[in-house]
């Protein structure tokens, strides 16, 4: 569950408005129990959170005046669909528009004495609109006598062999449509009274409505933030420098997602055959729907997924070059390496364990759904953010593969492209960095010039070329590349004290021979010429369409987001120097300030833009340091 104490005060957004509401479907076979189960829930949830329906009771509303549910039953079955359509298309209009989850009573599947095979009254709308289903699961002599003892419907008389094999049959074709469709689909068995069963699904109901990637997001920055707690707590030395790892196809050449699903069908893969999760990336592609349907296909193995996962580690090794560089982790306490993958945390504690490595390397990974941390680009990306930005401020060194890495990669201090042999190497690679390298210096990404490429094994072909592309070797200990990964903390100091432009604009003002007027404009040209030398390197620029002398509209650079950047002179020393800063960077916001708490005043008042997931710049201007 996503609740306001897993937001940090730097990430707090409001849950986006999803496109689609959360419909949650109670399904089970006639007799089963729904509507007693129902009438509970209609109790125990909150009704400014939760809609509840009776499937039966909307259709029945929807005949007309003076007609009910008799008068459906005696409709063609063309005409019954139309009703059942209309039915759920209004169940989910009223959610869209009240914002209210509804959990909706309903059949998927008839099946008479004497039939061979069900009737699926299911339609193309419900596929469309269910977020949830939970399956009643009552054992059949149970569900036999109920149906005998029901005083409120007559119910056909059939065997619980038949019930058997009508409740197995429609489980295992709402599972697989479930995993189709990316339907959160789960059994939950009917053996405690009604008050019980309603009681669990309820709190299930709170999950599902607050099951998102926004809350997800949440729960990765959190974890990053418990997990860098957890390192300090147990180092003598503050860490400056996150290593950030993706673990398949980048510290090891294998898969270990294929070799999971290989090893749980006790079969080999075919070379073009598609496991199960590829199938539903193939699918859906690589969205958070997706990973979340994968993450329900391991929770579907888990009677096999430990042993599994022992077998799948055991076959995994580590590219020497990152053995050693982990390895080096355990003698440097600035240093700190994490594992972020979008596969299987239990198999890379496992592997990490094999290297004598698990106390020293953290994980970040997902799996089982019930472990509640899905791993997408994204959340790749949010963890070298968070790691690189406050609070924490550390550099960030990050490395991996493919195209689901390169936001991490680019949101990094410094990304390494991880290269491997041409038949197994991403194919989509090559045209995702290409798109990331034409766009340096752009907004979203102004320091993404920071990539390189590590070829693995060192013979194998660059990817584009190594001039927009550098190499460097992690097998080569004089490498320089190789050596600073273990280095203190960059200093941040600029300068230009060396520069002969800049010993010709400090000049004047060492000058006895100059005061007032000119000793203030002697100031505010050193101060433009730092802020368009400096701090347009350090923060970055963004293009934006101007005026061309010739009449046409061309390209022009200003500061990235200069619009939120506030520049602030210290008195009274500092003004004529932020004079020229602010004239270099006209949209900027000029502020003066004496004391500490007049930058926090004006801080507090532009929280906002934090809260958007932008940054705000602060440039502080002295006369003299």
């Amino acid at each position: 569950m996503c609740s306001e104490a897993d937001q940090s005060p730097t990430t707090v957004a409001a849950p986006p408005t999803p496109s689609k509401p959360i419909i949650v479907g109670i399904y089970g076979l006639p007799g089963s129990g729904k509507s007693t189960v129902l009438e509970h829930l209609s109790r125990a949830v909150p009704s400014n959170m939760f809609s509840v329906y009776e499937g039966s009771s909307v259709i029945a509303s929807l005949m007309g005046p003076n007609r009910g549910l008799g008068d459906f039953i005696a409709l063609t079955e063309e005409e019954k669909t139309r009703y059942r359509e209309l039915a759920i298309a209004q169940i989910r209009d009223e959610c869209q528009r009240s914002g209210l989850a509804g959990v909706v009573a309903g059949h998927y599947m008839f099946w008479p004495k004497g039939s061979e095979q069900g009737t699926v009254v299911w339609t193309k709308d419900d596929q469309d609109t269910f977020t949830h289903i939970i399956y009643l699961q009552v054992a059949a002599e149970t569900l036999c006598r109920r149906r005998q003892r029901d005083q409120v419907r007559q119910r056909e008389a059939v065997t619980p062999g038949h019930l058997h094999k009508w409740q197995e049959e429609e489980m295992r074709q709402l599972d697989t449509l479930a995993k189709i469709l990316g339907i959160h689909f789960e059994g939950l068995k009917y053996d405690t009274p009604a008050k019980h069963l309603a009681s669990e699904i309820s709190h299930k109901l709170h999950e599902f409505r607050t099951e998102s990637e926004h809350c997800n997001h949440i729960r990765v920055l959190a974890a990053v933030d418990e997990m860098l707690a957890n390192v300090t707590a147990c180092r003598d030395t503050r860490v400056t420098t996150a290593l950030v790892f993706d673990a398949d196809k980048t510290l090891t050449a294998k898969d270990t997602g294929r070799d999971f699903w290989e090893r749980q069908s006790s079969r080999p893969i075919g070379k073009d055959e598609l496991t199960p999760a590829e199938k539903i990336f193939r699918e859906h592609g690589y969205s958070y729907e997706a990973f979340r349907q994968v993450a329900m296909l391991y929770s579907d193995t888990h009677r096999d997924f430990e042993r599994v996962c022992h077998d799948v580690a055991k076959e995994t090794t580590l590219y020497p070059e990152f053995l050693s560089i982990l390895r080096r982790v355990r003698k440097h306490e600035h240093v700190m390496a994490v594992v972020v993958t979008c596969g299987l945390r239990r198999v890379w504690e496992l592997v990490m364990e094999k290297e004598d490595l698990g106390r020293h390397i953290e994980i970040i990974g997902g799996g089982d759904i019930r472990e509640k941390l899905i791993i997408t680009a994204k959340s790749k990306e949010g963890v070298a953010n968070r790691l690189r930005g406050p609070p924490h401020n550390l550099r960030v060194v990050a490395f991996g593969d493919g195209p689901l890495d390169l936001p991490m990669l680019r949101a990094a201090d410094e990304g390494v492209v991880v290269v491997g042999e041409e038949l197994t190497r991403s194919k989509s690679m090559e045209d995702a960095l290409s798109i990331a390298i034409e766009h340096v210096n752009t907004n979203d990404a102004p320091h993404s010039h920071n990539l390189r490429q590590t070829l693995l094994p060192y013979t194998v072909t660059p990817r584009l070329d190594t001039v927009r592309l550098p190499v460097v070797d992690l097998s080569d200990p004089t490498d320089p590349f190789n050596q600073s990964l273990f280095d203190g903390p960059p200093s941040n100091l600029l300068h230009t004290s060396n520069r002969p432009s800049a010993r010709v604009l400090m000049t004047p003002t060492r000058d006895a021979n100059i005061s007032g007027p000119a000793l203030r404009e002697a100031h505010r040209r050193i101060s433009w010429y730092l802020a368009t030398e400096l701090i347009t390197s350090l923060i970055g620029l963004e293009e934006y369409s101007i005026p061309h002398v010739q009449g046409h509209a061309t390209t022009g650079h200003r500061l990235l987001r200069e619009q939120d950047t506030t520049i602030v002179a210290l008195m009274r020393g500092g003004e004529p120097m932020a004079f020229g800063v602010n004239e270099a960077f006209p949209l900027a916001m000029f502020l003066y300030a004496k004391t500490p708490e007049d930058i926090v005043l004006e801080f507090r008042k532009r929280i906002r833009t934090i809260d958007e997931g932008r940054d705000i710049h602060f440039v502080v201007v002295a006369g003299v340091i």
